[in-house]
């Protein structure tokens, strides 16, 4: 098996445990160290969320944006305990309603909404690009974000003459999963293991010390987090210096690849279709490549 005797470390929380098994079953180590957990407020509501919601349910956007399936769940839930669920659910089926990806898409059906685009790269920039098409010009859009995000798209979106831009996010990005991230994760049958900072501590020791052959993050966050506790350490550069020299970095799709690339690390594997179980499959597929040339070269010595 090529990931034979390979350790792979996985920064993921959620579908942390299914990653372990494939790795597993392709003969690898699983280190899990998750990065990133949520924490959100489902009885508080931020300010930005009830602005969202009064927005999309006085019929007053053209498009709404669901970037990821855990902030569907999230605002539907906060709804449902405002009283506003029939209304929200009614507003969005006049509404142009845009996934980012399938998991967003699956989340709304449940609610009996159909997403009317879905990008074909699952990314913001996907996301953007199939607005641009679509023509945003004298429209008005609400755009629910994972648990942060840039200005730039708005910004964008603006020039090309966008009426109104509405951003918010249900939750946001934290190195531990409180009670009610936890709770939506599991509400909605996720595989999840929650973030441990000295765990992480101990994943960048390990990678410093050469024992981790390969690492996989699954979002921007969790590579931000990761060199945010190696800076808190002071041991920033050394991470960068050995995950360039001696890991196989694995970005689950473009934003992630940026992600890491900020922090000038080298990314060798990203798998063609952004999910989770491909970029796995393509990891095995990378590591098989090098072990034939590994091979190839011995024998022409």
């Amino acid at each position: 098996m090529p990931l034979d005797g390979l350790t792979v470390a996985i920064t993921s929380s959620r579908r942390a445990g299914e990653l372990a098994r494939i790795v597993e079953n392709l003969g690898g180590k699983p280190y899990i160290a998750p990065t990133i957990g949520i924490e959100t407020d489902l009885k508080n509501p931020k300010e930005d969320v009830l602005k969202f919601l009064d927005n999309v349910i006085s019929g007053d956007v053209d498009y709404v944006v669901f970037m990821t399936g855990p902030g569907v769940f999230s605002l539907f839930s906060i709804a449902a305990k405002l009283g506003l669920e029939d209304k929200l659910i009614h507003s969005l089926s006049k509404a142009t309603v845009v996934a980012r990806s399938m998991k967003p898409k699956m989340v709304l059906k449940k609610y009996g909404i159909e997403a009317n685009l879905v990008p074909e790269e699952n990314t913001a920039k996907g996301v953007l690009r199939l607005l641009l098409a679509s023509g945003v010009t004298g429209k008005k859009i609400a755009i629910l974000w994972h648990g942060d995000y840039p200005e730039q798209l708005k910004d964008v979106l603006y020039r090309a003459s966008a009426v109104s831009v509405i951003e918010a996010s249900t939750y946001r990005y934290s190195l531990s999963l409180k009670e009610e991230g936890a709770s939506i994760l599991e509400s909605m049958g996720y595989d999840y293991v929650a973030p441990n900072e000295k765990r992480v501590i101990q994943l960048i020791h390990e990678i410093i010390a050469g024992k981790i052959n390969s690492i996989t993050f699954t979002s921007p966050p969790s590579v931000h987090d990761l060199f945010k506790i190696a800076d808190i350490n002071n041991v920033s550069q050394e991470l960068k210096n050995s995950l360039n020299a001696n890991v196989v970095v694995v970005a689950v799709g473009p934003s992630t690849k940026n992600a890491l690339e900020e922090y000038r690390i080298n990314v060798h594997v990203m798998p063609q279709i952004f999910k989770m179980g491909s970029m796995i499959k393509a990891l095995d597929d990378y590591v098989s490549r090098r072990n034939q040339l590994t091979s190839d070269r011995t024998l022409e010595a």
